[in-house]
């Protein structure tokens, strides 16, 4: 990034993230530099297309059938939650998110797909290392002419 002068600060941009004020003594490089800070390092888990069979709907013919829904699902988790150790304990595993879209989808019928993908957002939250998520839950075939409609959930703490 290049800077033509000093911005209405004061303050002098130069490239690396470091500034520099035009007034400090540059005899002393500790105080002519700041370093500019670190943002967090997160990594994202997903699991997508997962096929998971729910009775799941307001329509009378949608009562007591159980029809497929698509779900993608998205956590962050902090940097040193990723595996760095090579140990599935010290990670967020894919089976464990899984299987909280299962828990919800056994659980009885749900007028709406809304509630549904709530339930798991909730379920997924509980772990406290996830620091947030993005739940997409897609139903084929319940608009005519449409491959799929759906709704999105993104949750952060």
């Amino acid at each position: 990034m290049k800077s033509a002068g000093p911005s209405e600060l004061g303050v002098v941009m130069r490239q690396g993230g470091l500034i520099r004020r035009p007034n400090a003594p540059l005899d002393k490089p500790e105080a002519a530099s700041v370093a500019v800070s670190n943002h967090a390092i997160t990594t994202k888990i997903f699991i997508n297309g997962l096929q998971v069979d729910v009775e799941c709907g307001v329509y009378a013919f949608e009562k007591g059938t159980k029809r497929p829904l698509i779900i993608d699902i998205e956590v962050l988790v902090e940097a040193d939650v990723r595996g760095l150790n090579d140990d599935l304990a010290h990670t967020v595993d894919y089976d464990t998110l899984a299987a909280h879209v299962h828990e919800v989808a056994g659980a009885g019928h749900l007028n709406l797909i809304e509630t549904f993908a709530t339930r798991v957002v909730d379920r997924i939250l509980r772990d406290p290392r996830i620091l947030g998520v993005r739940l997409r839950v897609e139903k084929p075939g319940s608009v005519v002419g449409a491959i799929c409609s759906g709704v999105e959930i993104e949750r952060s703490r």
